[in-house]
C-alpha cells in the first residue's frame, strides 16, 4: 500500500469531503484525510470517503504525493508550516482557497525547495457546509481555476489538470494569482456582497408570497458562512473594492435616473446589461 499514489486531504468539510468522494480511485491510489473534528473523522472513514484518517495534519502529509489543503484560509495558514517540513521530495501541494495572491506569497515563503505548488479553485459549493453535505458529484461541470506560480513545474500543473478532469470539471482555465483575484473579486466576492446587502435588511410585511424566482436567484448566496467569508473578503479586499465602487456608482446613477424619470437612461442601461449577459454565456 505504501507504494501506491497517496493523496492527503486536510479539511473534510463540504469541499474537502466532496473532493475525497470525487477522487476515489484517482491514480489507483489511496486517500488519507485529516480534520480537527473527531465526528467528521469518523463519518468520513465510515462513509468510505477516505481510506485512512490521520489525527495530526503533519501525519496526513507524510508519504503523500499530492497534498490538498481544504479548510478556511486561517486553517490553511496554520497547517502549512506544520506540514511542510514533513513533505516527501517531489510532493505536489495545492489548496482550494478563494484568494490566491496572499496564499502564493505565503507558500513561496514557507514551501521547501523539494516540493511543488499549484493553486486550485473549484468554482462549486453549497450554502450549507460540513461533511454531511459533501458529495462526489459536486464538481460535475464546474469551472476549475489553476493558479501556478512563475516559474512553475509543468508536471505539477499536469497533475492538477488530471485531478480536475477526474472529478468532472467542465471548463479548466489557468490564471496567475493577480488575475484570479481580480476576476473572482467580481464573479464571486461581489455577488456575495450584493446578495447579503439585499437582505441585510428587508421591508416590513415581506412574506414568501411576495417572492419569486428573481428574489431566490438574487439572494441565494446570502445564506453564508459569515466567519469564512469574513476571511475571504478581507483577504481579497484590494481586488474587490474597485468592483464594489463601480457597482455603487452604477446604482447611484440608476437611482438618479429613477428620481428624474429618465426612461431613456433606464432602457439603455437595461439593454446593455442584457447584451452583456448574453455575451457572458458564450465566454
Amino acid at each position: 500500500m505504501t507504494d501506491r499514489f497517496r493523496t492527503a486531504i486536510l479539511g473534510l468539510g463540504l469541499m474537502g469531503g466532496s473532493l475525497a468522494y470525487a477522487l476515489r480511485g484517482f491514480k489507483d491510489g489511496i486517500i488519507v484525510g485529516y480534520d480537527p473534528d473527531e465526528a467528521t473523522q469518523k463519518a468520513a472513514l465510515k462513509a468510505g470517503a477516505v481510506d485512512a484518517i490521520a489525527f495530526l495534519p503533519e501525519e496526513a502529509v507524510k508519504k503523500a504525493d499530492l497534498v490538498l489543503f481544504c479548510s478556511a484560509p486561517s486553517g490553511i495558514f496554520a497547517n502549512m508550516p506544520r506540514c511542510f517540513p514533513h513533505l516527501k521530495p517531489g510532493a505536489v501541494v495545492s489548496e482550494i482557497c478563494g484568494v490566491k495572491g496572499e496564499m502564493l506569497r505565503f507558500v513561496q515563503q514557507h514551501l521547501p525547495s523539494h516540493a511543488r505548488y499549484v493553486g486550485l479553485h473549484p468554482m462549486a459549493g453549497k450554502e450549507i457546509g460540513g461533511f454531511a453535505n459533501a458529495e462526489g458529484a459536486l464538481f460535475q461541470g464546474a469551472g476549475f481555476i489553476l493558479v501556478p506560480p512563475e516559474p512553475h513545474d509543468e508536471s505539477a500543473l499536469a497533475l492538477l489538470r488530471a485531478l480536475s478532469a477526474y472529478v468532472g470539471a467542465g471548463r479548466v482555465v489557468v490564471n496567475d494569482a493577480a488575475a484570479h483575484d481580480l476576476l473572482i473579486g467580481y464573479s464571486s466576492d461581489l455577488m456575495h456582497i450584493a446578495a447579503t446587502a439585499l437582505v441585510e435588511e428587508y421591508p416590513c410585511g415581506l412574506s414568501l408570497a411576495h417572492t419569486a424566482g428573481a428574489f431566490r436567484d438574487c439572494t441565494r448566496v446570502a445564506r453564508i458562512d459569515a466567519k469564512l467569508w469574513r476571511e475571504l473578503l478581507l483577504g481579497n479586499a484590494e481586488s474587490i473594492t474597485p468592483h464594489l465602487d463601480a457597482l455603487a456608482a452604477r446604482l447611484a446613477a440608476f437611482s438618479a435616473a429613477l428620481k428624474a424619470g429618465d426612461g431613456a437612461f433606464i432602457e439603455s442601461f437595461l439593454s446593455r446589461a442584457n447584451e452583456n449577459r448574453l455575451r457572458i454565456d458564450k465566454l
